[in-house]
């Protein structure tokens, strides 16, 4: 099997440094829209964080006074073309669990979906007059030409998955990768052991002169359907969660709620009638009063009958930290080159 996955491993570099090259040399070119682009994005499949760091950009711009839009994939959505992401009970289904999340976080905000990020981009500048597009997992859909690139490494990740795919979890080679980040933004560095923070930063140092960022996974509270919001509940619990790294929901949560079980579904589950049926029955038997999930399953949860009594949702994000004012100098520098 090992002597498959290295040849297979080749092909599929092969294929992203072809593509890379393409555009490196300009045989293949971006094309630019009448905004600043920042593009979010990682190097291995899932579990990064590229949705909490948008949220933080988008955060972060309006807080500047920019308006800002955002544009996405809108992976396994059931859904074709180009689209504005709107609220409704269908909404995680025809646009994607993330895009649907980022709307309902900032429901003035345009989220606009597309398989190629480019038209995406043009639609929305049609629709909206914005300064800034944050671009969400464009890192290598390099069509859109982008003013500032934001390479996301998980800390708690080790190196040997970034290898490339099948052989890890790498979507290109890393070291070329690099070349083309603007700035490196490590997420959950609380949530990694020391010794291994410590020798992600060295490398990157070792490999690129461009500056480092922290984003810390941060609990913000917990909000139930009806709008309450507390830090913690006397109850226990039952924890739902269908993302890449299960585990970090968890080591988020601490000891806030008494977890009776946790139940995980792969990345963007689509979550049916007779499993939230199963979750409750369970629920039940373990005498959980309460139903527990993340932000982003809540999206797909939230419309089910049957929790709406009980479901409490975790709210976390990350917080940047690290030379915030050359960021923020260079994201200020960007816009008056606009203008």
């Amino acid at each position: 099997m090992r002597e498959l996955l290295f040849p297979l491993s080749w092909v599929y570099q092969g294929v992203t440094g072809v593509r890379n090259y393409l555009y490196d040399f300009s045989i293949r070119r971006t094309q630019k829209v009448e905004a600043v682009v920042i593009a979010i994005g990682n190097l291995t499949l899932g579990g990064t964080g590229k949705t909490p760091v948008t949220l933080a950009i988008v955060e972060a711009l309006r807080k500047r006074k920019f308006k800002a839009g955002v544009v996405s994939r809108g992976y396994r959505r059931s859904s074709k073309g180009v689209l504005a992401v709107t609220d409704g009970p269908g909404a995680a289904a025809d646009f994607g669990d993330e895009p649907t999340l980022i709307k309902i976080t900032h429901p003035d905000v345009p989220v606009y979906i597309g398989e190629k990020r480019v038209k995406a981009a043009r639609k929305l500048l049609e629709d909206h007059k914005v300064d800034f597009i944050v671009a969400d997992d464009a890192y290598q859909h390099r069509s859109l030409a982008r003013d500032l690139n934001l390479l996301l490494l998980d800390a708690t990740e080790l190196m040997k998955w970034y290898r490339v795919i099948p052989v890890g979890n790498g979507r290109e080679s890393m070291l070329p990768a690099l070349s083309r980040a603007d700035y490196f933004i490590l997420t959950k560095p609380n949530l990694a052991a020391p010794e291994q923070l410590e020798s992600i930063v060295q490398w990157i140092k070792e490999h690129s002169q461009r500056p480092v960022l922290m984003a810390p996974y941060v609990f913000r509270g917990l909000r139930s359907q009806r709008g309450e919001f507390v830090q913690e509940l006397s109850d226990s619990a039952y924890l739902v969660s269908g993302v890449a790294k299960p585990w970090t929901v968890e080591k988020v949560l601490g000891n806030r709620v008494k977890i009776v079980k946790h139940k995980s579904f792969e990345d963007h589950h689509k979550y049916s009638h007779l499993e939230i049926e199963s979750i409750l029955d369970e629920a039940s038997q373990l005498q959980a009063r309460w139903i527990l999930t993340t932000a982003k399953d809540a999206v797909k949860l939230r419309h089910f009958n049957g929790l709406r009594e009980r479901l409490w949702v975790i709210e976390m994000g990350v917080d940047l930290e690290g030379d915030l004012k050359s960021f923020y100098a260079d994201i200020d520098r960007l816009a008056r080159a606009r203008n």
